[in-house]
């Protein structure tokens, strides 16, 4: 697993430092982002048009986030807009269903937290192809220094921060969903860089004018210190926060896979990349929840409840790519991520697989 260290005074420089040292990684692997763009319907010149349309959007917004982003383009040698693209590659993907969104189903990230103790995990899937062109990150000279993992070029995705905030991300899909708004990874971007409360990071994800749809899980300190989890739904319509299920012990639990649950926004939802087992994997995992026969106390509880074998169970959790799958349906877990009071723990690969390539970041 890759570690960068990225640093610098300003979001600019912040930028030029990732931009030289991922520009290697960008360029062999950016070819593959724009055969996904076009699975999903969009020229090249389209895709300029939407990035481009993103980057101003993030600028109105963010404009931090517009001049990191930016600076990633001069520091890559690439032109801008090939960073934007990266920033925004969610927001042109989801637009039409994304890749293979009529085809054989495509599985996403699946998530799972707690809300006492404070506690979250998640799987993170993606397409095999790109399975190079990720890295998890220490990023310094923000307001708040953040670790993570993230896609090259893409500054920043899942993480927890200083402050002891943490944000995982699920894909969720609507029928308002759209290119151009602001990239949903600038808006955990800037939870991490600046959250330091999870009423602060709720605050940061209504405020974006977002046209993707996403669910976003957050763990960390409230205004008194204590710490709790949360779940907020976004889309191009709205926000809601889903309250949590609690069992028979009274633990409250927030298990998310790749569909609305907000009643309010899941009039306009739509199955995601033709995904039919959204919902088995949300009844598998609300099944482990009732067979637990103890309380949750850390992330490491929950980690094992995201394992899962090809067809052996309804719901398959682990993505496991088969050789005879073409690119935009060959999905594959990439990295484990766990959070809680002890801080942030990454896996390279999933639950599923042997032990391999870790980085923990302890709590300050």
């Amino acid at each position: 697993m890759r570690v960068l260290e990225i640093g610098g005074a300003t979001p600019r420089d912040r930028g030029l430092d990732r931009g030289r040292q991922v520009a290697g990684v960008v360029r062999v692997h950016w070819p593959v982002y724009l055969d996904l763009f076009a699975i999903a319907g969009w020229s090249e010149m389209e895709v300029r048009e939407h990035a481009l349309a993103s980057l101003d959007a993030l600028g109105d917004w963010w404009p931090d986030g517009r001049d990191e982003v930016l600076g990633v383009a001069d520091g890559a040698e690439l032109p801008a807009w090939i960073a934007a693209a990266l920033a925004g590659r969610t927001e042109v993907l989801v637009a039409r269903g994304g890749p293979d969104a009529s085809a054989s189903s495509g599985r996403e990230c699946t998530i799972l937290a707690t809300t006492e103790p404070a506690a979250a995990a998640q799987v993170w899937d993606w397409h095999r192809e790109l399975a190079g062109a990720w890295h998890a990150q220490h990023v310094r000279g923000a307001p708040l220094a953040f670790a993570g993992v993230t896609e090259h070029g893409i500054c920043a995705k899942v993480g927890m921060n200083e402050a002891g905030v943490g944000v995982l991300l699920a894909i969720l899909s609507h029928v308002e969903d759209r290119p151009g708004g602001v990239p949903i990874h600038a808006v955990l971007h800037r939870i991490l860089a600046e959250a330091t409360t999870v009423d602060a990071a709720l605050a940061i994800a209504r405020s974006a004018a977002v046209t993707s749809s996403s669910v976003l899980t957050l763990v960390g300190p409230c205004a008194d210190g204590a710490r709790t989890a949360t779940a907020m739904e976004l889309s191009p319509v709205g926000a809601a926060v889903v309250a949590p299920e609690v069992d028979a012990r009274g633990q409250g639990w927030l298990p998310r896979s790749n569909h609305f649950l907000a009643e309010r926004l899941a009039v306009g939802s739509r199955t995601f990349r033709g995904d039919p087992d959204s919902p088995d994997r949300l009844a598998l995992l609300r099944a482990r929840i009732a067979a637990r026969d103890a309380r949750v106390a850390g992330a490491g509880d929950l980690v094992p409840m995201l394992r899962t074998a090809p067809g052996e169970e309804r719901g398959d959790i682990c993505c496991v790519a088969r050789p005879e799958q073409p690119l935009g349906r060959a999905w594959q877990t990439l990295a484990t991520v766990a959070i809680d009071a002890a801080g942030l723990t990454i896996v390279e690969g999933s639950p599923l697989d042997a032990p391999s390539a870790s980085l923990h970041v302890p709590l300050r």
